[in-house]
């Protein structure tokens, strides 16, 4: 049962991860190679791997005081990115230095979007380290979910952007804002 519970945590945290990439899938869709996909997807299970083991390790401590600002944290980050892929989408394709900021091949991007999507993972460990659940195989089901959602996600991205084009684009950072604006609302316990 354990086993079960722990990919239920693991898939569960991806979720967000996997909308993400999803977007960044559409908005990358012509620029997109495997070394991207991969590394992008390793960075974020890292994040998830450390920000969840930090929980564990720091237990309430941590989650007194992270849990007041972490929803503000991760609803800035992913609604300024989704509204410069909003912006990009109605700009002209020679515009690259304004889309730059919210492509994929920038360590700032990748870094803010790691974080941002795994503020969630820092919190389950805070609760999960309470509980008998069995940290090695939760952290390792954690990173493995995450690396397949996010590549999973860049590619069904990729197909939509293909297929539709800027439309979707601006739809991914439709859905970054209110990806965003899920998390803080459901952090101030509106939703």
């Amino acid at each position: 049962m354990q086993i079960w519970s722990s990919l239920l945590v693991a898939l569960s945290l991806s979720m967000d991860n996997f909308a993400v990439t999803i977007a960044a899938g559409c908005a990358e869709h012509c620029r997109l190679r495997v070394r991207t996909v991969l590394g992008v997807s390793f960075s974020f299970a890292l994040a998830h791997f450390i920000m969840f083991s930090s929980g564990w390790l720091c237990g309430a401590q941590l989650g007194k005081h992270i849990d007041r600002f972490d929803h503000w944290i991760a609803f800035a980050v992913l609604a300024f990115i989704g509204g410069r892929m909003i912006k990009g989408s109605f700009e002209r394709a020679e515009s690259a230095a304004a889309s730059n900021l919210c492509s994929l091949n920038t360590s700032k991007t990748i870094l803010a979007l790691s974080i941002a999507t795994s503020l969630d993972a820092l919190l389950a460990g805070v609760g999960l380290s309470f509980t008998p659940a069995p940290f090695g195989l939760t952290a390792a089901a954690l990173a493995a979910c995450v690396t397949v959602t996010s590549c999973c996600g860049f590619w069904l991205g990729a197909q939509l952007g293909r297929r539709f084009g800027k439309i979707m684009e601006a739809l991914g950072g439709v859905a970054l804002v209110f990806i965003g604006l899920k998390l803080l609302l459901g952090g101030l316990g509106i939703w």
